[in-house]
């Protein structure tokens, strides 16, 4: 107890411990957002009566053939098809980002603030991630998309800011590899534990 008290050792192993449980329902609830993409009925359909008579249902939300070049499917009204699963294809996202982070999170051992400075590079990623879906929800209802850069927004959003905002989480892995995770100390005592194990097979 006293030196839990003088370390903070327990509480940052608990903290450290308690990461692979979260990551663990993270991962789950991966899971179950893609197992409702198979319970979620595909949209737009169209009920078509067969020369036997019967009806038939059939689906175009993954895209239908085009009227002038017949090699080409095209998506159709895209208000129509992702109304319903845009919040699935959101959570999907921030979920993955945030298993990612924590992956990341899971290496450092020593630097406290080194984990704080990946939350906040997760909630960057999120934030923008968000900035794309719902400037796409924005744009579904038709009206002529407002361009940045030449681009729509949605996909400015994703070009201009999420693809370089993950190269910080890359950059500040990379400058603090050698302090958080694994240490000039960590490199010398895995030697040596390897070089004591050679010599123990070698006396065998």
């Amino acid at each position: 107890m006293y030196l839990s008290f003088q370390t903070g050792y327990t509480c940052e192993a608990s903290r450290i411990m308690k990461l692979p449980t979260i990551l663990f329902v993270l991962l789950l609830a991966l899971c179950a957002l893609f197992g409702l993409t198979f319970v979620i009925e595909e949209v737009p359909f169209e009920d078509v009566a067969t020369p036997s008579g019967q009806i038939e249902r059939v689906y175009s939300g993954h895209g239908v053939t085009h009227p002038r070049f017949s090699t080409m499917d095209h998506g159709g009204s895209g208000a129509e098809r992702h109304a319903r699963v845009l919040w699935l294809g959101w959570a999907f996202g921030v979920l993955q980002i945030a298993l990612v982070v924590g992956c990341l999170m899971l290496g450092v051992k020593r630097d406290r603030r080194v984990r704080l400075w990946l939350v906040g590079c997760g909630v960057l990623l999120g934030a923008i991630f968000s900035m794309v879906v719902v400037s796409y929800q924005g744009s579904l209802g038709g009206a002529p998309p407002s361009l940045f850069f030449s681009l729509p927004g949605p996909t400015a959003w994703f070009l201009y800011g999420y693809w370089p905002a993950q190269f910080v989480v890359v950059v500040l892995y990379v400058l603090v590899f050698n302090r958080a995770v694994i240490t000039t100390k960590d490199v010398v005592r895995f030697r040596e534990i390897v070089a004591a194990e050679r010599r123990r097979r070698g006396d065998e």
